[in-house]
């Protein structure tokens, strides 16, 4: 019996706090709002690392693609992005897409290595049927264990230098 007193007690000033209060709800408004894209490696590309970024065990890193490339149309990609509860970029919600992909995103194997070999490639009969050769590749996400690489006690990102 006292919990069903209890129950409309609760029922009866919950209108009353929001009525009071003027509010539709219990959060009257949001903090802030991201209107950028949600990052994703569907806009990275494999690319050479600079000669000072090469290490033993990676050759290749991501980055945005060139803005005439096509995924940058077919995924809406943009300079910034928004990043939410990230465990590598823990300060920010809006990050340029070049640190998301150098950070989140690790490269494939495919394409050629260089651009040289790619131009040669091109030249062959096959090429006309095939489409040729690229010098880039796709990034996937890098996987969940492999996180903990990238994260820095800062917050800002380690490169995890993983291989392709």
């Amino acid at each position: 019996m006292a919990w069903c007193t209890v129950v409309a007690l609760a029922c009866v000033a919950l209108p009353q706090f929001v009525l009071v209060e003027g509010a539709r709800g219990i959060f009257s408004s949001y903090t802030s709002v991201l209107d950028e894209k949600e990052c994703t490696c569907n806009c990275c590309i494999r690319e050479l690392r600079r000669p000072s970024e090469v290490t033993e065990q990676a050759k290749y890193k991501c980055a945005l693609a060139p803005p005439n490339d096509s995924r940058i149309a077919a995924h809406g990609c943009t300079e910034t992005c928004t990043v939410v509860n990230d465990p590598v970029f823990t300060q920010a919600s809006t990050i340029e897409m070049n640190r998301f992909c150098f950070h989140h995103c690790r490269p494939t194997l495919g394409g050629m290595q260089t651009p040289f070999k790619a131009a040669v490639a091109n030249q062959n009969r096959d090429a006309l049927v095939t489409g040729g050769s690229l010098l880039d590749a796709e990034c996937v996400s890098i996987r969940p264990e492999q996180l903990s690489q990238a994260i820095s006690a800062d917050g800002n990102g380690k490169d995890a230098q993983l291989q392709a």
